[in-house]
């Protein structure tokens, strides 16, 4: 298991260094009011529609339909412990970055392809807290048809389990963890999560649908995938979803949930709102319809949750009714997975935080569509400070990154791979001393090696 006095695994090539780092960005950008657009001395803009898009949804989810775990514009909360990390100075709008001056580097490759790199690096900026970050990095060339990307998962959306587990029982060459989740109350990830052979496991209609995701011809993408479902054959017009398998119905909504979900999990996902109703369709036919919602019921066939006025509209639905759903997610994606905002658009950085330094995960994909990076940053410990969302989407960028999106961090960022010996083992250093369980990762498979 990982710890911070673990040592770094034998490698090909191991060097010290002490010559400039990577140029992470020239800009520092403090802390900027909601909707607001940041610009810089040298010019460089936060494209205005992304961040506006961004807001619009913090402000939606702030008025009562804000995902569970993730803060407040005046309190945002990047990772889904909600954790404090070091918080850092602002940077005037002027003021430059120094250069960061890397320390050490160790590097393998994982497979034809597969290439990972670990490296120390010293930071210029922080009066009172440490100043040194660790990261680790896998680049995946996918002009190598053997590489294939696909979300790794727990058996049921609302439960856990480490990134080391489902990576090796997928057999996986490596991966990091996914999405956030509903830490407190159901386990449950937030956005889009679907799987090559397992199909669609869970998805929110909006709020939360920016992702990482691969289409029917293997390229990988960065963006939006809203889920839409309603009745097949025009029937109950009024009656649309919201969500399957989500960890909340979003008020006057309804959701479906599958077997694939676990047990139901009663006003949980409602937000304790008592208003509610629900309605099991099995092979195609009403079979109960009922007001007020179970817990630690086995779901047989397909659960609909109407919340608030939507338990009105589920209540015309009649016993021994014939009705068949649908639903699709947009781009019809083969493989997806969610995070909580794009750092990186067409190129711009998109993200504003320059203060809150916590462990981070991310992946990107560079500007030919050829290379996906991930990359996890330790955090809250005295050898790695962790990286804003400003330095993170700089150091994406630097590394070569055209559109990148922010995974789940804090105590939830792992990295597993295996090392120059073959072994599956954990590459970097969890915060919280050993893995989160948690409900999804993102992992590369290269065949004929996974």
């Amino acid at each position: 298991m990982a710890s911070s006095t673990r040592p770094f695994p034998p490698a090909r090539r191991a060097v010290r260094l002490a010559v400039a780092g990577l140029a992470v960005g020239s800009c520092g950008l403090a802390l900027t009011a909601p909707g607001a657009t940041a610009q810089g001395a040298d010019g460089d803009r936060d494209d205005r529609g992304a961040v506006a898009r961004l807001h619009a949804a913090d402000a939606q989810r702030a008025t009562g339909e804000r995902a569970p775990g993730t803060g407040t514009d005046e309190r945002p909360q990047h990772t889904s412990d909600g954790k404090a990390g070091w918080v850092a100075e602002p940077l005037p709008p002027t003021a430059r970055r120094a250069p960061a001056t890397v320390i050490s580097e160790t590097t393998w490759s994982m497979g034809p392809g597969i290439e990972y790199r670990t490296w120390d690096q010293l930071e210029p900026r922080g009066a009172n807290i440490p100043k040194t970050v660790r990261f680790q990095l896998l680049t995946v060339d996918i002009v190598n048809p053997a590489n294939t990307f696909d979300l790794v998962a727990t058996e049921k959306v609302a439960s856990g389990t480490s990134v080391e587990w489902m990576a090796k029982q997928s057999g996986a060459v490596a991966a990091i963890n996914g999405d956030f989740f509903d830490i407190g109350d159901t386990g449950a990830p937030l956005g889009v999560g679907k799987a090559r052979k397992g199909g669609l496991r869970h998805a929110p209609a909006s709020g939360w649908n920016s992702s990482f995701w691969v289409d029917k011809a293997g390229r990988p993408h960065v963006g939006e995938l809203p889920f839409t479902g309603k009745f097949r054959k025009g029937k109950h017009p009024r009656i649309t979803l919201a969500g399957f398998n989500t960890p909340t119905v979003p008020r006057h909504s309804v959701a479906v949930y599958t077997p694939k979900w676990g047990k139901t999990s009663g006003y949980s996902v409602t937000d304790g709102q008592k208003r509610a109703r629900q309605v099991v369709i099995r092979k195609g036919r009403v079979v109960s319809n009922r007001y007020g919602l179970t817990k630690g019921k086995k779901i047989q066939g397909k659960l609909l949750v109407g919340r608030g006025k939507a338990a009105g509209l589920l209540k015309k639905l009649k016993k021994g009714e014939r009705l068949g759903l649908q639903w699709r997610v947009k781009g019809a994606p083969k493989v997806a997975i969610s995070g909580d905002r794009p750092l990186l658009v067409d190129g711009q950085r998109v993200v504003i935080n320059d203060q809150l330094m916590h462990p981070r995960t991310a992946v990107g994909i560079d500007e030919d569509g050829n290379k996906v990076f991930f990359l996890t940053v330790d955090g809250r410990q005295s050898f790695s400070r962790g990286y804003t969302m400003v330095e993170l989407a700089n150091m994406m960028q630097a590394l070569g990154a055209e559109n990148a999106l922010n995974l789940d961090g804090g105590g939830s960022t792992t990295m597993v791979g295996h090392t120059d010996a073959g072994q599956l083992s954990v590459l970097n250093s969890p915060s919280d001393g050993t893995q989160r369980r948690v409900p999804n990762g993102l992992a590369v498979f290269s065949n004929p090696i996974s």
